[in-house]
């Protein structure tokens, strides 16, 4: 039985095609001339992006930008970088990303655009008496921003992302936490989530996983990986009662 969700956030509770890919086309310059780095053709942003796995009309469900902390796309960065004989340490780079990211979000004020009515789904889990989870690589403020701006915080029992010391996923530490927190099993916790690495994150932690069609991902991305998938999480309480009446 099902008595758990952990959900992602971008492509899972919110749209990610609506927010992310245009704010990552605002930061990569920024962050070029912040260092004042030279890219008369534009190539050295191009490549950032393409290394992020954004190209001009499609996201990579594999790429950086789909899944990674900005540790790890700092990593990336700071390798493409070096292909461009650009030398930046890599833990500078992750302080720009992420301040550049944070800031430009805060700024903008991005209008989130969800899958169903989200206070209404909460309700009704929390009527199947399911804990809620958020484990995202997205950081700590942005994460808790979304949920404020959408009316969904109080639901939450557990809030799983960036902090500058969490391990990112698949890395199993948001689940033991979700886990510490509500005294559920690994095999009463549901994974939802958009790319292969969440349904990896949940395989490989014992949980049960369910992918959505609503995010960077089609069906075929999942590598069987998914033991359930679903349009978006609007489906969620019809998959929870099949689920838990087998």
């Amino acid at each position: 039985m099902i008595k758990g969700v952990l959900f992602d956030k971008d492509g899972t509770i919110i749209d990610f095609f609506a927010v992310w890919p245009t704010l990552a086309r605002e930061v990569i310059p920024k962050f070029i001339r912040q260092n004042e780095i030279f890219d008369n053709d534009g190539s050295i942003e191009r490549d950032l992006l393409e290394r992020m796995g954004l190209s001009e009309d499609r996201v990579d469900p594999r790429g950086a930008f789909a899944y990674k902390s900005y540790g790890e796309i700092a990593d990336d960065i700071c390798a493409a970088l070096t292909d461009h004989g650009v030398l930046i340490e890599v833990y500078s780079i992750y302080m720009q990303i992420k301040d550049l990211f944070k800031n430009t979000i805060k700024n903008t004020t991005p209008i989130y655009k969800t899958f169903t009515d989200m206070p209404d789904l909460m309700r009704a889990l929390k009527k199947r008496n399911i804990f809620i989870g958020l484990a995202t690589a997205d950081i700590q403020e942005s994460a808790e921003l979304m949920l404020n701006d959408l009316y969904i915080m109080e639901f939450f029992d557990y809030i799983g992302a960036d902090d500058g010391t969490r391990k990112p996923k698949p890395d199993g530490e948001m689940i033991k936490e979700f886990r510490e927190i509500t005294g559920l099993k690994a095999e009463e916790i549901l994974v939802v989530g958009d790319t292969f690495n969440d349904m990896l994150f949940g395989r490989q932690n014992g949980t049960k996983t369910c992918g959505v069609l609503s995010g960077v991902s089609a069906a075929e991305d999942y590598d069987d990986m998914a033991d359930y998938i679903i349009d978006s999480i609007a489906d969620l309480p019809e998959l929870l009662d099949k689920i838990n009446a087998e």
